[in-house]
């Protein structure tokens, strides 16, 4: 069974991730500065996709199965927004550079999720 209803959202949370961190992590090497508020507005835009594609694979994966493997890392997308809101004081530090990081690296999660949706199927 084809699970294309349930790429969508994660291409494009993982499209807002990956815009979002390059933009950062650009913004960190260069001369380029942006208001603080644009910044928590874009990182608020990044989490809450995720977050809103989480939960759409949760919700349309109660009577369908698509693979343990492709659940699991949706899973560890929500642990991974957690502790970047338990570590969100520490990472004011260097703003930019950890944040464009921390997206990039829930970017390679959805990347990861998508390709194994269909696998781990008893």
């Amino acid at each position: 069974m084809e699970f294309y209803f349930l790429e969508l959202p994660s291409y494009i949370s993982l499209f807002i991730c990956g815009v979002v961190g390059l933009t950062f992590l650009v913004i960190n090497f260069s001369k380029y500065r942006v208001s603080l508020q644009l910044s928590n507005k874009l990182i608020v835009l990044s989490c809450s996709s995720v977050l809103l594609q989480v939960l759409i694979v949760i919700y349309f994966t109660q009577n369908n199965e698509i693979g343990s493997f492709s659940l699991f890392y949706n899973i560890v997308n929500l642990f991974i927004l957690t502790f970047l809101y338990i570590y969100r004081n520490e990472m004011k530090v260097n703003y930019y550079l950890y944040w464009s990081f921390a997206l990039l690296f829930l970017m390679g999660m959805e990347i990861r999720a998508i390709q194994t949706i269909g696998l781990g199927l008893n």
